[in-house]
């Protein structure tokens, strides 16, 4: 393989992304390779050819480009361009970086990438803070094309599917209509909204959450974001975002006009240097003045009171608050965790009793030279019983100590059966207990138009569109399809090791 694998970058239920090295022409690329085991999946196998072919063909400054389709290890990867820069979801997760010079950047940008996209009949379906990267020297650059889609009539059983990431779907998506191009321009609305505040309009805690908020959407809920640019530019991100598709802009081009003076496109600017039509410099100006006036009839009358009476406790002056932005400052550089990241990270207060083994009758005398030492580790995690007592949540923060002879260790995990191993621990000895649940599983990858909820063995897993497939015991499973909007649909599986089954239904009144 003429690639030198550096790191991996991410990864999904389809493929990983590495950052790599070409030995051949000496640079830096992404490597982004179809897992092993969806290799052989014919479907899956076209869809991913085909992106690769789409991207091929667009050439923009504005799109991160698509050097060549090879195997990594036998399964299909493509060589796309690698940006040195950063995602703008990472950018703006600073609340210093989200400005308006910022947010009329990524409005330009992506706006010209989406047109050479458009004019190659190319839809991108998928147009959010994540997807779009922004280099060193401030272009913004929108990628993965992943559920990109010709927009010609195709016979594909998984056309019909819904395709995107909820927070960002346009309201014709969610109703399972065929999307055009103008379906990108309000996921860009959205993205640019973002951009300017921080704020996703359209999340929730479920999906049908996200759903139901881009349903009740009326463009007048923006114009609280006036302040933080102006009337025009609000008055342009509703016209990309109208629910009416025929009210939108008909093109990225005709955006790209709206955003500009008519007949005139401004040169490419840096995304840190940017100013865009809508930053008016007189106000700005103006407001100046009547701050510095302010601050000067303030230190004038600072100092006719006496000094005295300008002194205060060194207690009273910490709890005077001088401004909002050291809190709100504080309150950004904390991690934003989703109510689904929730569940798998620890809460600080919970960390210690998880993480510290518990007090039974087998580690008793732990301390004791009569005892050895167990490494406990799981794929992916589960609960951890020790001997018949909790002893936390893998990982484990160190190896537990257990004094010597027979014990009986159980893994488990609400996808899968439960493992129960036994460990035999002699004075001085240093084991290592693991469970792989992978070993014996299989995958459930589903599609639902419109879109649905995931039960299996009526425990709820996930909604449609999956962000990853479904990791599931092999055996027999009920799976059961739900959309308050229809009747459900039941079938019943059978997933053998290794194996992937792919469901695809459509609700019909």
């Amino acid at each position: 393989m003429p690639f030198t694998i550096e790191a991996t970058i991410s990864e999904s239920s389809t493929t990983r992304v590495f950052r790599a090295y070409d030995d051949t022409l000496h640079r830096r690329v992404l490597l982004k390779v179809l897992h092993r085991h969806l290799a052989y999946d014919e479907q899956i196998r076209e869809r991913f050819i085909r992106e690769a072919r789409a991207c091929a063909a667009l050439r923009s400054e504005y799109i991160v480009q698509v050097y060549d389709l090879t195997e990594v290890d036998g399964a299909p990867a493509i060589v796309m361009e690698y940006v040195d820069g950063t995602s703008l979801k990472e950018l703006i997760a600073d609340e210093a970086k989200r400005t308006f010079a910022l947010a009329s950047t990524v409005a330009l940008h992506v706006l010209r990438g989406l047109s050479a996209a458009h004019g190659q009949q190319i839809i991108h379906r998928d147009v959010k803070p994540g997807n779009i990267m922004v280099d060193v020297n401030g272009t913004i650059k929108l990628s993965d094309f992943g559920l990109a889609r010709i927009s010609v009539p195709s016979t594909m059983t998984t056309e019909g599917m819904l395709v995107g990431t909820p927070a960002y779907l346009a309201p014709e998506q969610i109703l399972g209509e065929q999307p055009d191009v103008r379906a990108d321009l309000f996921s860009l609305g959205a993205t640019v909204v973002e951009t300017l505040s921080g704020e996703r309009l359209f999340e929730g805690l479920t999906y049908s959450e996200c759903l139901n908020k881009v349903s009740a959407f009326k463009t007048d809920m923006l114009d609280r974001f006036v302040r933080a640019s102006s009337p025009e530019f609000v008055e342009f991100i509703k016209r990309l975002m109208n629910p009416d598709k025929r009210k939108r802009f008909a093109s990225a081009d005709e955006a790209l006009t709206a955003l500009h003076d008519e007949g005139h496109h401004a040169a490419v600017a840096p995304a840190r240097s940017f100013k865009g039509k809508w930053i008016r410099p007189l106000p700005v100006i103006a407001a100046l003045v009547i701050v510095a006036a302010a601050i000067y009839g303030l230190n004038s009358l600072a100092h006719r009171i006496p000094a005295q009476q300008q002194s205060h406790p060194e207690n009273e002056r910490a709890s005077v608050p001088v401004s909002g932005t050291s809190t709100k400052t504080a309150i950004a550089q904390q991690p934003v965790v989703t109510p689904s990241e929730e569940s798998t990270i620890p809460r600080k207060k919970d960390e210690s009793k998880d993480k510290q083994p518990v007090k039974t009758a087998s580690n008793e005398t732990t301390n004791s030279a009569d005892s050895g030492s167990v490494t406990i580790t799981s794929t992916p995690w589960a609960k951890v019983y020790l001997d018949n007592s909790l002893l936390g949540e893998t990982p484990l923060a160190a190896p537990v100590d257990l004094a010597s002879g027979s014990h009986t260790i159980v893994f488990t995990h609400p996808s899968f059966e439960p493992v129960v191993k036994t460990v035999s621990v002699s004075r001085g000895s240093q084991l290592h207990v693991d469970c792989n649940f992978l070993t014996s599983a299989g995958f459930l990858n589903c599609a639902a138009s419109p879109w649905a909820e995931i039960y299996v063995d009526d425990i709820y897993r996930d909604t449609t569109p999956l962000d990853k497939a479904v990791v599931l015991s092999a055996g027999r499973h009920h799976v059961r399809f739900h959309n308050p909007a229809y009747q459900d649909i039941r079938q019943e599986i059978t997933i053998a090791a290794h194996d992937t089954v792919h469901l695809s239904i459509s609700f019909s009144r």
